[in-house]
């Protein structure tokens, strides 16, 4: 009994399996949700940011970077230039456009596998997501070469707008 019902199980597998793999938004949904999660786990591994980042209102400095409101909250986060979190974040950062890559085929490509007008709107607010995290990664990485007294708060804006747009978009999208 218990073998009749795992080889019938084993062939709706491979029925699901293939229909999935014939169907070509399908298999670029599927792919790009492992490269997804390969991205997520290299951004949430080594290396680690030190002891001495203390982020303020997010546990990840990540996050924590992307709502700076002043020189002090990246100071805490950062520390000063030239400092290990920075270059951990730089890391990061390189990493974050592969994920960002991943995330928006993942995510226009559900939204086209949906199929009409929402489906397409999905596909388009993926793409804008990315573009705003791509924008948000480069003000990033303008600011890690800049000493904390040199900062700015139009630096801090060019984080914090397009970081924001990206977040209210994937409120939105879900």
């Amino acid at each position: 009994m218990l073998r009749n019902s795992l080889g019938k199980a084993w062939v709706r597998l491979r029925r699901g399996v293939d229909a999935c793999w014939r169907d070509p938004v399908r298999r670029v949904t599927l792919f790009s949700a492992m490269l997804t999660v390969a991205c997520w786990v290299l951004l949430m591994g080594p290396p680690d940011f030190s002891t001495a980042s203390a982020p303020q209102r997010w546990p990840d400095p990540q996050i924590e970077v992307q709502t700076v409101t002043d020189a002090e909250d990246l100071r805490l986060t950062l520390g000063d230039a030239p400092s290990s979190d920075r270059e951990t974040m730089r890391i990061k950062l390189r990493i974050d456009y592969a994920f960002i890559a991943c995330y928006v085929t993942l995510l226009a490509s559900l939204g086209l596998a949906r199929k009409g007008v929402a489906g397409v709107a999905a596909a388009i607010a993926a793409i804008a997501a990315g573009v705003f995290d791509v924008l948000e990664n480069l003000a990033i990485a303008e600011v890690l070469d800049v000493k904390i007294a040199a900062t700015t708060e139009t630096m801090m804006a060019a984080i914090r707008q397009p970081a924001t747009a990206k977040w209210k978009i994937g409120r939105a999208h879900v």
